[in-house]
């Protein structure tokens, strides 16, 4: 998947597979982003629903130069561990993604549980933030910015309905710019000069020198 999607499906996949204490058991919460727009005829709950809210550039992170990429260029071979070759162009640009991440519940029990669930280490804490970008193969960081706020509504139907709302930021970084693959220097073939440096008449600095063969 192209930058921007690798992020949205990494914090997706973070975020699912919780569980959640109800009547009948033990109940998997499900994460689904706001785009497609969930119809609420056919949102259960608790679920998590995620919005990315804004994508900008990371200024305070940004260097220039010419460097090597070392994470999973997708759609191209990688080199193994003892391969002389790699991936080089120039630094590519550093974005911040930030996403709402909102916890819905119908029961307050639950909205308690999970937000207890969420603070734990793995997922989002507040500090030392994780995120795992699989297809680039990277681990990222991953700051909490805002949260957890708690509210509480009654819906349409004259149901209550718990939230736990939180901002999240993922660390990410985007090369506009064509990355080349570049092979190891094996070895260097030519002359080496060996001068010998003497003053003429004058005093000026004149020179010979040999050239053995390298």
């Amino acid at each position: 998947m192209p930058w921007i999607l690798n992020e949205d499906a990494a914090i997706k996949a973070k975020l699912s597979g919780i569980q959640a204490s109800s009547a009948a058991g033990p109940a998997t919460v499900p994460a689904r982003f706001t785009t497609p727009e969930p119809e609420n005829t056919s949102m259960t709950y608790p679920v998590i629903v995620l919005t990315r809210t804004a994508v900008t550039r990371a200024s305070d992170r940004e260097r220039r130069g010419f460097t090597d990429f070392r994470y999973i260029q997708e759609g191209r071979p990688m080199p193994g561990p003892d391969d002389r070759w790699g991936y080089y162009g120039d630094r590519p640009i550093p974005y911040n993604i930030d996403y709402q991440v909102s916890v819905l519940t119908r029961l307050q029990a639950q909205q308690s549980e999970l937000m207890a669930r969420l603070a734990r280490g793995d997922l989002l804490p507040e500090r030392g933030g994780y995120i795992h970008i699989e297809p680039m193969g990277v681990i990222a960081s991953l700051d909490l910015l805002g949260g957890p706020e708690l509210s509480s509504q009654v819906d349409s139907h004259g149901k209550r309905l718990f939230s736990v709302n939180y901002v999240v930021r993922v660390f990410t970084e985007f090369s506009p710019y064509e990355v080349k693959r570049f092979e190891a220097v094996e070895k260097v073939t030519g002359k080496i000069n060996d001068f010998d440096y003497q003053s003429d008449r004058d005093g000026a600095v004149v020179g010979s020198f040999t050239a053995p063969e390298v």
